[in-house]
């Protein structure tokens, strides 16, 4: 399936702005390379809550994110990556209040494990775990780094189908339960992406994100909901290279900043 290999690509914008990594279903191929560099911008009005569930100020975040991803086909079964989180966030508030400014830094580093436990001609089941290292950006507002460690088990299926010789497509669905550290509640996710390969070079994304707060947080942890769709269009520069280009909007949600966004990023297999 020609559209298989640029699923990782089209899946990381909502890697890098959701703090996990994850690129779809399918394992890398052994002894296989996969290196994305995403670049993400996400404009949201405060009111309260940042675009992560944490306490800020009232006003308007601008926030920049480069978030390159690395996996490794260790054997046909497990694949192995990492996803360092790089930001820049800006905190604009109306004049006379406190809490604005802007911060950059090392938001966190997700190191992750994908083992497929089962793989047929156009399906595939994995389960994935993921450790999310805390970053180093420090405290106050705007916050940057994530505070606490994550731990994140999931469950991953893929399904691939061809519409013509040259038209094709796929279907991956998600579901995660992702324990947080320290104060904040621990989350459920649900990701779903469809994707179709018009052609060899072409391809378009919709994608359905969900995360769910399960209300176990203490003291000032963070505990909110949030709903997100995003479409994309990936074209091949060349053989192993594709650039991917995709917005998302904020449908609903609470206890967060709901906001728009874009993402750029350029993978290449070798």
């Amino acid at each position: 399936m020609r559209a298989l290999p640029v699923i990782a690509g089209l899946m990381i914008g909502t890697a890098a702005l959701c703090g996990q990594a994850r690129a779809g279903a399918w394992p890398q191929e052994q002894d296989r390379w996969l290196v994305v560099n995403a670049f993400t911008y996400i404009n949201t009005p405060t009111n309260g809550y940042d675009s992560q569930g944490r306490p800020s100020g009232h006003g308007t975040l601008s926030q920049f994110e480069f978030s390159p991803y690395i996996e490794y086909g260790v054997t046909d079964d497990w694949t192995l990556g990492l996803q360092p989180r790089v930001q820049y966030a800006d905190l604009s508030v109306p004049s006379g209040q406190k809490g604005g400014g802007s911060k950059a830094g090392l938001a966190e580093v997700n190191l992750f494990a994908r083992y497929t436990i089962y793989k047929w001609d156009y399906d595939v089941l994995a389960i994935q775990g993921m450790l999310g290292v805390p970053g180093t950006a420090g405290s106050g507002q705007p916050q940057v780094a994530i505070p606490w460690p994550e731990y994140e088990a999931r469950l991953l299926y893929g399904h691939s189908f061809d519409l013509t010789d040259d038209m094709s497509g796929f279907f991956d669905t998600e579901i995660a339960y992702r324990l947080e550290g320290g104060h904040n509640a621990d989350q459920l996710h649900s990701d779903t992406i469809i994707g179709l390969n018009p052609s060899p070079d072409w391809l378009l994304m919709l994608q359905f994100n969900a995360t769910i707060g399960l209300g176990n947080n203490t003291g000032t942890g963070g505990h909110y909901n949030q709903y997100r769709l995003q479409a994309g269009i990936g074209t091949r520069l060349a053989d192993e290279t594709w650039l991917v280009l995709s917005a998302f909007h904020d449908l609903g949600g609470n206890n967060v900043a709901l906001g728009n966004g874009a993402l750029l990023a350029i993978w290449t297999r070798f």
